[in-house]
């Protein structure tokens, strides 16, 4: 009897393989032999679960956007400043894994220039993001949504420039001091 197939769980680990190439070296070695060959599989048992190296590149992207939502620190309580440093710390490069997000996003940011849904779902991942930051915001400083949505935009704004800063200079940004960051800011709320 054939063993039964998991097409959730094939698709997760052919994206998987793509974010790790694409973390080492770019998009452009994700290519459909190149991510088969990482995966374990023949580029064939590839082509069952992604017609083209485009549809796998976007459910990269997704599955890379949704692991960073979905995988962050626990709060230390469910205060509202400690569920805000929660969803901000899970957004910086502070281990293996979110290091590789953020090497996956920002190979899809160049390559988002120049594609029209690429780019969308980056926008669209922002936004996510924004509101929930802004609703995070809001709930601490109890301000009104104009107030929050730039305090919010603030936020993010500082840990895109950090998350950057410790992927070109992790020596000088190891995680302890992205966090001090974070928290620096969050202080002045």
């Amino acid at each position: 009897m054939p063993r039964s197939v998991d097409a959730v769980e094939r698709r997760h680990e052919l994206t998987e393989a793509a974010a790790r190439l694409i973390a080492q070296s770019g998009i452009g070695a994700a290519t459909m032999r190149g991510v088969a060959t990482e995966a374990g599989w023949s580029t064939g048992a590839l082509t069952h679960y992604f017609a083209d190296k485009r549809e796998l590149l976007l459910a990269t992207l997704q599955t890379s956007l949704r692991r960073r939502r979905d995988q962050g620190p626990a709060p230390a309580d469910d205060s509202p400043g400690a569920v805000l440093h929660a969803a901000l710390a899970a957004a910086l490069p502070l281990d293996d894994d979110s290091r590789r997000h953020w090497m996956v996003t920002v190979a899809f940011c160049a390559e988002a220039a120049g594609d029209a849904e690429l780019a969308a779902a980056q926008q669209d991942a922002y936004r996510q993001f924004l509101r929930r930051v802004t609703r995070l915001v809001g709930r601490v400083t109890a301000g009104a949504e104009p107030e929050a949505r730039r305090t919010a935009e603030r936020l993010i704004a500082l840990i895109d420039g950090v998350a950057l800063q410790a992927l070109f200079d992790p020596a000088s940004w190891p995680a302890e001091r992205q966090l001090a960051a974070l928290d620096e800011e969050l202080g002045s709320l």
